[in-house]
């Protein structure tokens, strides 16, 4: 690996690190507007969340896996969505697209 070899790795590297930033700042902004009932600003952020993840091939904080919807990348709580505990799984129902998603759990998750 030459010396543009490591210098395009870290640049990379650092865009990521933004990017995870970013997705977490954004994260909590977007719960607190949907405490507040601004449900079109709370999706849109939401939607940004999923594009800076794939964009810089950054992962998601935990909470926003379970927040945001796999299928239409929507919060699931603007739209009427729910979630439930059981005692194995956490059962994610979205509101807008009606996805069901199925979250084992264990006494040792982070989830709990």
């Amino acid at each position: 690996m030459g010396i543009e070899g490591v210098r395009s790795w870290m640049v990379r590297q650092s865009e990521t690190r933004i990017a995870q930033r970013r997705i977490r700042e954004l994260f909590y902004l977007a719960i607190e507007d949907e405490k507040r009932g601004e449900y079109r600003r709370a999706e849109r952020k939401m939607e940004l969340i999923s594009l800076y993840s794939q964009k810089y091939k950054a992962r998601l904080i935990p909470e926003a896996k379970v927040w945001l919807c796999k299928k239409c990348k929507k919060g699931i709580y603007s739209n009427g969505g729910h979630i439930r505990i059981n005692n194995s799984h956490l059962t994610v129902f979205c509101g807008s697209c009606g996805y069901i998603r199925r979250i084992p759990i264990s006494r040792r998750s982070s989830l709990q």
